[in-house]
């Protein structure tokens, strides 16, 4: 009976030792998974905290847009074509200043060339004048 009881013995410390070497990988196996969740939630939560105030952001720029296409006062129509005659000779005048600016720096560049091209040729006047006295 003692050598049964010791062979039953054997086998249950075989067989329960097998077992927690099971349940002891498998609790290991959740401690990873928890901690790859952990990590995996640290990278990606500040992201999504990031996108939902993007989110938010754009949401307020609408409610500003909406905003200002209300003007807060009325500009009598009188004011209005005021305004609008002022716009268009502020226009006119900007092109009349760019053309006028257009034109002077035309002219300096074409007297500089002038200037240039009356230098050089004083000065194939002297080289041929120096290569007169060589020869």
């Amino acid at each position: 009976m003692e050598m049964a009881s010791e062979s039953l013995m054997v086998e249950w410390g075989s067989w329960f030792q097998s077992i927690l070497w099971v349940i002891l990988l498998f609790i290991g196996l959740i401690i990873l998974y928890y901690i790859i969740k952990e990590i995996h939630d640290a990278k990606v939560t500040p992201r999504l905290a990031e996108i939902e105030l993007e989110k938010e952001k754009l949401e307020l720029m609408k409610l500003d847009y909406a905003h200002r296409g209300e003007p807060f006062f009325r500009v009598p129509p009188e004011k209005q074509e005021e305004i609008n005659k002022l716009d268009q000779d502020n226009i006119k005048l900007e092109t009349d200043i760019f053309a006028k600016q257009n034109a002077v720096d035309r002219r300096i560049q074409r007297l500089e060339n002038s200037v240039k091209s009356t230098k050089l040729d004083h000065m194939v006047e002297k080289i041929k004048d120096e290569e007169s006295k060589i020869r």
